[in-house]
């Protein structure tokens, strides 16, 4: 997408071009739907038939460990600074052109593809304990971020892009272990509401932090870290998170 973006100089044929990619993963899911089935179907059925519920009373029967979660999430979502917050001021202080950001981002992304393969290896042999960096990454990102010397802004970038790696991929995994299989679909859900208003209400903190003291933006950053830590390392603690991780 970024090289179309900067080949063509503008944005529609870029955007077009996510099509491919859609139509290319949906025909695999398709194609491995017919090759191997539903693969929770055998855990589903030995769990037994799932009651009707409300959508409120589903939520309130989830379990407390996914609460607890879901809570470090949301913080954790909330104090990662969002790349359009990052590329403004990156493209105001006149570190990069604005035709450099998609490329920078593509790199970030790049990054972040690598970074989601190895943390997903490490949740596989060590458990949710991987996720412990989660909030130092976030914590790390906006004071070198919003520098004013390029390397380092950069290196703020890449800081991000490690973060947004175990945000939107390794936490997940989490999320199955700690719910039974006939609910994690309500359990995802929830999850994807709360991050999803996390990372509303960040965003616009960030924004408005941004333009007016970045000290003040790392203070409210590391102070929502050290609570999604908090909330993540006693999640770890209960039976349910502890039954669950690999031997």
């Amino acid at each position: 997408m970024a090289g179309v973006a900067v080949l063509t100089g503008v944005l529609w044929p870029a955007l077009a071009v996510l099509a491919v990619p859609g139509v290319a993963s949906v025909a695999l899911l398709l194609w491995l739907r017919r090759r191997i089935g539903d693969p929770l179907r055998e855990e589903i059925r030995a769990a037994g038939p799932q009651p009707r519920t409300s959508l409120l009373r589903a939520g309130r029967e989830l379990p407390r460990p996914f609460w607890l979660f879901a809570a470090s999430a949301g913080l954790a979502t909330a104090g990662l600074v969002t790349f359009g917050v990052i590329s403004s001021h990156l493209v105001t202080a006149g570190l990069i052109p604005t035709a450099a950001v998609p490329v920078l981002y593509a790199a970030a992304m790049a990054a972040e593809a690598v970074v989601a393969l190895v943390v997903g290896w490490g949740h596989d042999r060590w458990g949710g304990k991987v996720l412990v960096v989660l909030p130092v990454l976030v914590a790390a990102v906006p004071a070198p971020a919003f520098s004013s010397v390029w390397t380092v802004a950069v290196a703020g970038v890449l800081i991000w892009s490690f973060a947004t790696g175990l945000q939107d991929f390794t936490v997940k995994a989490l999320v199955a272990r700690l719910v039974p299989a006939g609910r994690r679909a309500t359990a995802f859900g929830m999850f994807a509401t709360v991050q999803g208003a996390a990372a509303v209400a960040g965003s616009a903190l960030a924004g408005a932090l941004s333009t007016r003291s970045v000290p003040a933006l790392v203070a409210v950053v590391v102070l929502l870290q050290l609570a999604a830590l908090a909330l993540l390392l006693r999640t770890l603690r209960t039976p349910a998170a502890r039954a669950t991780s690999p031997v």
